[in-house]
């Protein structure tokens, strides 16, 4: 209960955002010696990347790091700030505990599955592109509810949504599957708050 609280007087988001710039900075200046620099995927891997063998061995603790660490640091910074500001929306509707839940377990899972269809040694989940698409789902699923009514929703659902596929296509040919996994989480993370709601206010019997 205790963390809970904690959480829900945190600005979830904006902590996301910050703790993302500054370690992603770090693993590139680590990495490569420039902190604004591209980092090869095998090598992020070693700075806390992900993959299917990592996750089998149980090392869940790259379900967070992978998130907070890019090969491409403007990539990263977009990021940065989808992550904050459609958070954000999410947040003030959520709380602040279970918009970290949909971080860590939506995009962390989303992060792993990313990767599924590239070969190794390229095969490594990061990024926080997939968190994004998960509060991005479950925004969706709030504002076709009613649940969130803020007009800048579907503006910030657009600026998640449209770019990251866009490049997937360009460069893919295909939607990322960690893309498509996240939205699909964060929209079932979104119908379940709905429905708690939904039940709460129904009378008591």
């Amino acid at each position: 209960m205790k963390q809970r609280f904690i959480l829900s007087r945190l600005n979830i988001s904006m902590a996301l955002a910050l703790l993302t710039i500054v370690t992603s900075l770090s693993v590139s200046y680590l990495a490569t010696g420039q902190i604004f620099s591209t980092v090869k995927m095998p090598v992020l891997r070693t700075y806390g990347g992900t993959t299917f063998e990592d996750i089998e061995n149980l090392q869940l603790w790259r379900l967070a790091t992978a998130q907070l660490i890019h090969a491409k640091q403007a990539h990263m910074l977009l990021n940065a700030l989808c992550l904050f500001l459609i958070g954000s929306l999410v947040e003030r509707i959520v709380g602040g505990w279970r918009t970290f839940l949909i971080w860590l377990v939506a995009g962390g899972t989303a992060t792993v599955i990313s990767p599924i269809l590239t070969e190794a040694p390229w095969n490594v989940g990061t990024g926080s592109s997939q968190a994004t698409f998960a509060f991005a789902g479950c925004a969706i699923v709030l504002a076709l509810s009613g649940t969130l009514k803020r007009k800048s929703v579907w503006p910030l659902i657009c600026l998640v949504v449209l770019p990251g596929v866009t490049l997937d296509l360009i460069y893919g040919g295909y939607p990322k599957p960690g893309h498509v996994t996240g939205l699909l989480i964060g929209m079932l993370f979104g119908k379940f708050y709905d429905i708690r709601q939904v039940k709460a206010r129904l009378p008591q019997v």
